[in-house]
């Protein structure tokens, strides 16, 4: 029973992963294909592609609960945040910490 319940885990993972692209895909508009873009209304001139995965987590919960802030982009990714799950932003920050940051 404890190899299926682990089994069934390790299944759960795989499968939030495999969604990361798909829900990266609300992304590309402002952040680009590979995340190399930098967003309009951004502060800085940084792109988010392989930001450590503990950053793009906390921005991310913080756009979802409102309370983030990166200039004037924030009211966009606030949106784009409201309805994302805690799981697919788990595999989002994981997907895009991954991603060859900008040279």
């Amino acid at each position: 029973m404890k190899k299926l319940f682990i089994l069934g885990l390790l299944g759960l993972a795989s499968v939030a992963l495999a969604d990361a692209p798909a829900v990266f895909k609300k992304c590309i508009a402002c952040h680009g294909p590979d995340a190399q873009k930098v967003a309009p209304g951004s502060k800085g001139d940084k792109t988010i592609a392989g930001m450590p995965k503990d950053y793009l987590l906390t921005q991310l919960k913080g756009y979802k609960a409102k309370t983030a802030d990166n200039g004037g982009a924030k009211a966009i990714m606030y949106g784009q945040m409201a309805n994302v799950s805690d799981e697919d932003i788990e595999a989002l920050a994981d997907y895009v910490s991954k991603l060859p940051k900008k040279q």
